[in-house]
């Protein structure tokens, strides 16, 4: 792409290209392509001068500009990736809206006459007395009976300016309110949108292989095993299973899908296997979806926000009945109209949702995903915190320490056959294997048939017609009864007391131990300590692994509360119980074996470096690799309800004022108005507004 630098400072550019102006097609695939960019904090284009200015981290500058000479704003593929919903395209529109309202206002009242602008005062009035008269016919005491019986009272006092302004400054104000709401919806959709970078591709000969998403095309078949999301919406072509579809949907109950159903995007594959037929590659119908669910669910609505609306939809008959003994009182109807311009439901009713949404979009800044408004809510309320420990306590990348190959068998060849099987089933283990195999330049063949991961125990197959399995000594050699000989149950028992274990068997006989260091994240001690500070009385760990790393771990921490060598039903029986006590609980985990616990918990909370089934059934992801996310979810959750509650008094309090300004007489019914609709959209454009102070990370050199 050609395009020239107008200005570079720390951690900005500021480009022009050739165009005199950039269509709307153009500016999407320059916005969205450079917002998905890991480097970039934030992207704005401008339409009519073919320019964009990009914020970006420290050091990346080089990476901005080795993508934007490769730009190509007509790709096809770029061009089918744009979401359905557009952020920039959205902020244009309302912008010509409200520009063109404001011209056609004056040109109004500057070049017509008095009567045609009455004629239009009241045709533009019709509308919102019918909605006012419409409720107060069904007993239903809403903010339209108020705006209506302002306009009315103007109307039939002959004040058709006042009336005009009224109606003016209500359509800027909903205007306005449906603005910023929507750039909010938008900018969480966004952040919610799939991140799925490589899939299992069937290639010609029948074999899959695995590969880039950019890779695949519509017609292209790819295989999605159990406990991975599924990346591409298609048709199942073979195999059958079980899918949560709850993110998209709201569905609790899973979906069986099987030859010919229809695959979404988005979607998590829980038990079975699917070879799935591409339909479409491009993330639109999972924005779109998103979108939709965002806008629709109630879990968007907060405990606190719920009960504050309650209190406002009791004082808007009390509006209406001072204004109606105003009138009575004083005869003057235009300080009736002045009181029945205040609605102390706005702040409310669309303030505090932009307040949570906001939030959530914050926390996506700060790489944690939310789900929805209460979860925030709820963790600011939580005494509780359940670890799990592998990937979440303990390093997200642990490493392959020592492969003891067994019964005579070739070290490499294990290791290699071992990553074969535990890539199909991604987790913070099953990633160290892959990684060391990788690091060996040790290449394999999918020579095994398709893998089936047992919950909590491990990885079933089979080899040239042997069975093969790999997981925990208790599935290996008890379950399977694996046999391995005296010499190498001495060697096994040699490996350093600190390792976790993975134990292969081929054939029934005992293949392979692979010893993994599994070191506790160098933040852990320090997160725990905060954790406690920030009011979270009681911190537990819960692990599958054996006493004495349990134990181990538990101390490095600062944990005094552990148990091991536990269950995935067992991790879900003590969170429950913990909730039958009272307690607030949240889990957090990375494991397919995590998931039950994370349903049962009030706030499930996932590592997105684990699997695709937790993340998808968490009501929160963190991205990051810090466990000091866990402190900013707490600390956004805590500032959020406080801000929600000063919106509540702020509102009630400045409408109150203009309420008593009105019985006064000393506020006109315009003025009223322009006060209302001010302080709605303040409050709107102040919980907009970060919470937490900017991180100074994207300053260059």
């Amino acid at each position: 792409m050609n395009y020239m630098i107008k200005h570079q400072a720390a951690g900005q550019l500021h480009i022009k290209l050739p165009s005199r102006r950039l269509t709307a097609e153009e500016a999407d695939v320059l916005y969205y392509g450079l917002l998905e960019r890991p480097e970039v904090i934030s992207v704005q284009v401008y339409r009519r001068t073919a320019s964009a200015t990009i914020r970006f981290l420290k050091g990346r500058s080089a990476d901005i500009l080795e993508y934007l000479d490769g730009m190509d704003l007509h790709s096809p593929e770029a061009i089918e990736a744009l979401p359905g919903v557009s952020a920039r395209a959205t902020n244009e529109e309302f912008k010509e809206k409200a520009a063109t309202k404001v011209l056609i206002r004056l040109g109004k009242r500057m070049l017509l006459p008095f009567p045609v602008r009455a004629v239009w005062t009241l045709a533009n009035g019709a509308p919102y007395i019918r909605d006012g008269l419409k409720d107060l016919f069904q007993r239903n005491f809403s903010a339209e009976i108020v705006h209506a019986s302002a306009i009315l009272a103007s109307l039939l006092t002959g004040d058709f300016n006042t009336a005009s302004s009224i109606i003016f400054l209500t359509d800027m104000g909903e205007m306005l309110e449906e603005w910023t709401y929507k750039k909010s919806v938008d900018d969480l959709a966004q952040s919610l949108s799939l991140n799925v970078t490589q899939v299992w591709k069937e290639m010609e000969d029948g074999t899959f292989v695995k590969c880039s998403i950019h890779d695949v095309s519509d017609g292209d078949c790819i295989r999605v095993g159990m406990g991975s999301m599924i990346p591409v919406d298609g048709v199942v072509v073979r195999g059958e299973a079980m899918v949560n579809q709850a993110a998209l949907t709201g569905e609790s109950v899973l979906v069986e899908k099987r030859l010919e159903s229809t695959a979404f995007a988005g979607t998590v594959l829980e038990e079975g296997e699917l070879v799935i037929q591409v339909r479409a590659v491009s993330g639109k119908t999972r924005y779109d979806r998103i979108v939709q669910l965002i806008e629709e669910s109630e879990s968007m609505v907060s405990v606190t926000q719920s009960r504050a609306e309650k209190v406002v939809s009791r004082l808007i008959p009390y509006t209406f009945g001072t204004a109606a003994l105003t009138a009575l009182l004083t005869g003057n109807l235009t300080k009736a109209a002045s009181v029945l311009m205040v609605d102390f439901s706005c702040a409310i009713e669309v303030a505090m949702p932009i307040a949570v949404l906001s939030t959530m979009r914050e926390a996506g800044r700060n790489q944690i995903t939310v789900k929805g408004g209460k979860y925030l809510e709820m963790v600011s309320e939580a005494d509780t915190i359940v670890f799990d420990k592998t990937g979440t306590l303990t390093n997200a990348t642990p490493v392959v320490e020592e492969v003891v190959a067994l019964d005579g068998r070739d070290e490499d060849e294990m290791l290699a056959l071992a990553a074969c099987l535990e890539e199909h089933f991604p987790h913070s283990l099953a990633n160290a294997v892959v990684k060391a195999a990788k690091d060996k330049g040790l290449e394999h063949e999918e020579l095994h048939t398709s893998p089936n991961y047992i919950v909590a125990h491990g990885i079933v197959s089979s080899l040239n017609g042997e069975r093969v399995v790999i997981g925990s000594s208790h599935f290996v050699l008890e379950d399977e009864g694996a046999y391995i000989s005296e010499e190498d149950r001495q060697r096994v028992l040699s490996m350093p007391t600190q390792y976790s274990r993975l134990y292969m068997a081929i054939g029934n006989r005992m293949a392979a131990v692979i010893g993994i260091s599994d070191p506790i994240r160098p933040e852990s001690t320090q997160i725990i300590r905060e954790l406690k500070e920030a009011g979270i009385e009681h911190i537990v760990m819960m692990t599958g692994d054996s006493e004495r790393t349990a134990q181990a771990i538990a101390e490095q921490a600062g944990i005094t509360e552990y148990y091991s060598e536990v269950l995935p039903e067992d991790k879900a029986r003590y969170v429950q119980a913990e909730r039958e006590k009272g307690r607030k609980v949240i889990m957090i985990g990375d494991g397919i074996n995590d998931s039950p616990a994370l349903s049962a918990a009030d706030v499930g909370i996932a590592i997105k470096e684990g699997a695709d089934i937790a993340r998808e059934i968490a009501d929160i992801t963190l991205s990051g690799k810090e466990l000091e996310k866990l402190v900013i979810l707490r600390q956004l959750s805590k500032e959020l309800i406080a801000r929600m509650n000063r919106t509540a008094w702020v509102g009630i309090a400045f409408n109150g004022a203009i309420l008593l300004g009105g019985i006064a007489g000393l506020l006109m019914p315009g003025t009223a108005a322009l006060l209302h609709n001010t302080s709605t959209i303040g409050l709107c454009l102040n919980n907009m507004r970060d919470i937490l102070p900017e991180a100074e990370d994207y300053e260059d050199q």
